[in-house]
């Protein structure tokens, strides 16, 4: 096993400069307890169909039960010439349990092998994301349960717009981070498909039983087509694009937060956990951790296009560059982990100024509702909106809040202005009135946090 698994090819000795180039282990040993798994499940099968007797089945079995005990207490020594996780496990096997260990790769690929251990490396993997996506949306839960009626400005292109719920907030991001979780299961049973058995591309030209292949590594079915089995990426691809679909969603909403946490606005702090100071300036509490997962977005959305480009000059069949895939994506998934982690225990440790919030709200928030006010007295929204924009300009020229303008003031703009219009443009009537179902609304808002803990139930149910 000191030689190279196809040096019966190719003569002479590789160069070290080509031996570093190639060299895989550095992100495929990630992979040792799939790779062991995918072993001792080849080696039962070997076992059906007579290629492995009972004796060396036992020798293969003892000896990669060793193999595990040495990689769980950091005692597996690579050798330069492991090319990868494979290699590695193959000639340590061989190592222990003589000519036996040598039989182990009939009637299997690489190909096969890697494509194997790459789908149970990422389902293990997704479900320590999806525990960490639920985690999240619990504490989004908590949050909004905490804030059903604390009340700011919402904005739409950084000018305020309309008044919100911080409990209306908080659930967009819930429902984003919802979709992800959607994503995520739909991927998983799209790929739950066990490419072990399809060989370098042709299949397997021993009679192993595929399905009790697959059932055997907790697989839904064996994967149909060989080809596609071995040579296709977008095991990784489609994991890419769900991954960065939520770096750009907490991009967005960590932005937003780091804003709400400057002193101008003062809506929220995060806790010194989550914080640096400056090396200079004394005074200084920076929401890092914003900033970060902010960064770590831009990493996220090029990865899926870096296996796109890798991917879209290749053949259907396996090629070399697409040892590239694992690195990319193996790193973004252990990103996102950390990220959505780190995200939820932001989120969890922050303070919200419920007051600070209130004393924001602008007058000019309530322009739809008096909008609103003289539709509701025959007038057409457009006529109306145009009267509004009159009246916002005229409280600009008086230096007064919109809803400080006199009833002469607003009848100068529209003669169906009465009394009454004090009484049911306020900040209260503007939340109640949006009351259908995604409003902001206390009720709405209520019934959505009811559908919300109904959908997180359901998922921990799975």
């Amino acid at each position: 096993m000191q030689k190279k698994v196809w040096s019966g090819r190719v003569s002479g000795s590789v160069s070290q400069l080509m031996e570093e180039y190639s060299r895989s282990t550095e992100t495929d040993h990630l992979m040792w307890r799939e790779d062991i798994a995918v072993n001792r499940a080849w080696a039962a099968e070997l076992a059906h169909i007579g290629i492995f007797t009972p004796d060396e089945i036992t020798r293969i079995t003892e000896a990669l039960a060793t193999i595990e005990q040495e990689f769980s207490n950091d005692q597996f020594t690579f050798l330069p010439s492991d090319e990868d996780i494979h290699v590695a496990i193959e000639r340590r096997l061989t190592e222990l349990a003589g000519e036996a260990g040598a039989r182990i790769h009939t009637g299997r690929s690489r190909n096969d092998q890697v494509a194997t251990d790459a789908r149970l490396w990422i389902r293990r993997m997704a479900g320590d994301w999806r525990e960490a996506l639920l985690a999240l949306q619990a504490t989004l839960l908590a949050r909004a349960e905490e804030h059903v009626d604390t009340v700011l400005p919402g904005y739409t292109h950084w000018q305020q717009a309309q008044p919100i719920l911080l409990a209306h907030y908080l659930l967009a991001i819930f429902w984003g981070v919802d979709r992800t979780v959607q994503r995520l299961d739909e991927y998983l049973a799209r790929f739950d498909e066990c490419p072990l058995g399809c060989g370098a591309l042709a299949g397997s030209a021993f009679p192993v039983d595929r399905e009790r292949l697959a059932q055997e590594l907790g697989f839904a079915r064996p994967s149909p087509n060989s080809i596609d089995a071995t040579g296709d990426r977008e095991v990784f691809a489609e994991l890419l694009f769900v991954i960065s679909t939520l770096a750009t969603l907490l991009s967005r909403v960590c932005g937003e937060l780091q804003i709400w946490n400057a002193h101008e606005f003062g809506f929220i702090e995060f806790a010194d956990a989550h914080a640096t100071g400056s090396s200079m300036m004394p005074q200084k509490k920076n929401p890092d951790a914003m900033e970060l997962i902010r960064g770590k977005a831009a990493a996220a959305i090029a990865a899926g296009a870096q296996l796109q480009v890798l991917s879209k000059g290749l053949p259907l069949t396996y090629n070399r560059d697409l040892q590239e895939d694992k690195p990319v994506t193996f790193r973004m998934l252990q990103e996102i982990i950390l990220t959505t982690r780190l995200f939820d225990e932001a989120l969890a440790g922050a303070v919200f100024y419920s007051e600070r919030m209130a004393a924001a709200l602008d007058d000019n928030l309530l322009a739809t509702d008096l909008a609103d006010y003289l539709v509701e007295k025959g007038v057409p929204f457009r006529q109306a909106h145009e009267i509004v924009g009159q009246a916002v300009r005229r409280a600009l020229e008086k230096k007064c809040a919109l809803m400080q303008l006199s009833l002469q003031d607003l009848r100068a703009f529209s003669d169906v202005f009465e009394q009454d219009v004090f009484e049911k443009v306020t900040f209260a009537n503007s939340l109640a009135r949006r009351s259908s179902t995604g409003g902001t609304a206390p009720g709405a808002v209520r019934r959505q946090l009811a559908a919300a803990k109904e959908s997180l139930g359901e998922y921990g149910d799975r």
